[in-house]
């Protein structure tokens, strides 16, 4: 009877493989609901989701990039974020009236833009946004499943599409940040496109290849600023593809020339700055110092490096407390947030110096572990709660999935090791994000973007367990006409 109603079900399993890869995206939406209505409709949100949700209804509102938590809450914005509101230094700040309009630059725009459009229709409400960033995250599915199909043409592995797009779309570590509106949910598309576009890149680069990959890795860097630093890492694999077709410039299998290749690398550079260049143009006339992609590399410092994150039970973290008081201008009156930043990324700096031995022995070590999740796991996820209202039981759930993926990852790895295939494209977002915990601080959500990578590692790794598995079963299996039989 189960095997007559699996048979009636049967026309209704897509037969392609991207008609699967739809299939499990829209598995992914269908979860991504069912957390957003279940366990976060509404909010509330917290530290980085209010930033995003505020500053893209404001923005909606013409008020272009507008530091939200001031704007919103003007001198009490100091106290949001600590349990004692009374252990909060009285500032000038502290003053600044509610309705205050600051320029900000405190995250790259893309993520606030894309909340943005749809404020400016009407969809304000924190259930709206959390709507959209469920669908968002379902297009990440898509994404990897694609960036799958491109893994397989690379490596000539098959079978890797349909687990990846899978795995995709049940991951927790992936569908948390939707409900929390972190921008990380856009991070999950954006670098699975990224890793699909430089292997194309890799595979076959060309000006349209290399325009292709200029563009998605700008957009990256207008989500997430550290992504930039995986940049070269994807790209330098071109110079040495051994036998990279490249139609019109050299035949079929032969080795394309290293100056072909160097301008196809600088066409890839020049796109990326042309898609950030409007961005560091707005900061570089708002600020009175010069601004890149964001103002958030000072803070981060500050709160990442003093005595809680280096002796403290947040060794390896970072602590709000750090950062304050908030920096005054030398009249004693509130500053902008580029010169608020470069008196914070002073201070980080001067705490550094002062504990050289302490950072190198046990900070950095630290900040990478808990990065990985393998230095006080459960610590870091009582910390997501508090710090993301990750709901506990989800963020548990998320961290086994990630030590299931990871074992996975390492049989994909092995795998590409024993075919002598080119690895360092899909390790380029997992060494970028540990040098930039290390030089930073350590926690799970900067971890996504190189969650993506291992997720194709591990569909690797399970396509190549299937494949062992059918070849032992094949093998074991007797024939008929073994003299041995009977």
């Amino acid at each position: 009877m189960i095997r007559a109603a699996l048979g009636s079900l049967q026309p209704l399993v897509p037969r392609t493989t991207w008609g699967r890869i739809v299939a499990m995206a829209l598995v992914g939406l269908l979860v991504r609901l069912s957390y957003v209505f279940v366990a976060q409709w509404g909010g509330p949100l917290s530290g980085d989701g209010i930033y995003y949700h505020e500053a893209a209804n404001l923005m909606a509102d013409g008020l272009g990039f507008t530091e939200p938590y001031r704007y919103l809450y003007g001198g009490g914005h100091e106290t949001l974020f600590v349990n004692d509101p009374a252990a909060v230094v009285v500032t000038a700040n502290s003053k600044l009236p509610i309705g205050h309009i600051e320029p900000t630059a405190g995250h790259p725009p893309l993520w606030v833009v894309f909340l943005g459009v749809f404020s400016f229709f009407g969809l304000t409400s924190v259930g709206s946004h959390q709507v959209i960033s469920a669908m968002v995250g379902a297009s990440g599915v898509l994404a990897v499943g694609l960036t799958a199909q491109q893994v397989e043409r690379s490596t000539g592995i098959s079978g890797v599409a349909l687990p990846a797009a899978a795995l995709t779309a049940v991951h927790a570590s992936f569908w948390l940040n939707d409900g929390l509106l972190m921008s990380e949910t856009l991070i999950v598309p954006l670098t699975a496109l990224l890793l699909g576009s430089a292997l194309q890149f890799n595979r076959r680069p060309a000006v349209n290849t290399a325009v292709v990959l200029g563009v998605v890795a700008g957009l990256a860097a207008l989500t997430r600023a550290e992504l930039m630093v995986a940049l070269p890492l994807i790209t330098i694999g071109v110079l040495r593809r051994p036998n990279a077709a490249i139609p019109g410039v050299v035949p079929r299998g032969g080795k394309p020339p290293r100056v072909y290749c160097l301008k196809m690398l600088a066409i890839v550079g020049l796109t990326f700055m042309l898609i950030v260049a409007p961005w560091i143009v707005r900061n570089l006339a708002v600020f009175e110092d010069p601004v890149l992609l964001s103002n958030g590399s000072g803070i981060l410092l500050a709160q990442a490096n003093c005595d809680a994150t280096y002796y403290g039970d947040k060794q390896g973290y970072w602590e709000y407390q750090c950062g304050l008081p908030q920096p005054l201008g030398a009249d004693g009156m509130p500053i902008d947030e580029s010169q608020r930043d470069v008196i914070y990324r002073q201070r980080g700096l001067d705490y550094i110096a002062a504990h050289p031995g302490r950072l190198v022995t046990h900070v950095v070590p630290k900040r990478i572990a808990r990065y990985w999740g393998a230095y006080a796991p459960i610590q870091q996820l009582r910390a997501d709660v508090l710090v993301e209202n990750r709901p506990m039981r989800l963020s548990v759930l998320g961290y086994a999935q990630f030590l299931a993926v990871s074992g996975l990852g390492l049989v994909g790895i092995t795998a590409l090791l024993r075919r002598r295939q080119p690895l360092l494209t899909l390790l380029a977002l997992p060494i970028a994000g540990t040098v930039v915990a290390g030089l930073t601080f350590g926690t799970t959500r900067y971890r996504v973007s190189a969650e993506v990578a291992l997720v194709l590692l591990a569909a690797i790794g399970l396509s190549t367990l299937k494949k062992r598995r059918c070849l032992s079963t094949s093998t074991a299996t007797p024939r008929e006409d073994d003299p041995t039989i009977g």
